[in-house]
């Protein structure tokens, strides 16, 4: 079995995000580490999260800003969730 040493960027999507009554634009970056699919979410150009193609978290930025870490809420992360799903 052959495993990659490097990560290959696959894609990168813009999505839009509705939250409080108002929509907003993420960068989706999809990301080949060989044996598993990832999704980073960005938003612009700050690195939030990264979920996998199931949906899992796999990585937060909590140090993120405070008005960017309320997509960590699950009614947020569930239309990043839903969106990957179709992606893949």
């Amino acid at each position: 079995m052959y495993l990659k040493e490097y990560m290959e960027n696959l894609k990168t999507e813009s999505i839009n995000i509705q939250r409080e009554g108002m929509t907003e634009e993420y960068q989706v970056k999809e990301k080949d580490h060989g044996d598993m699919v990832v999704y980073d979410i960005l938003r612009k150009d700050h690195y939030l999260m990264t979920l996998s193609k199931e949906g899992d978290i796999l990585f937060m930025n909590f140090d993120a800003a405070d008005d960017e870490r309320e997509i960590f809420k699950l009614s947020f992360l569930n239309q990043f969730i839903d969106i990957i799903k179709n992606l893949s």
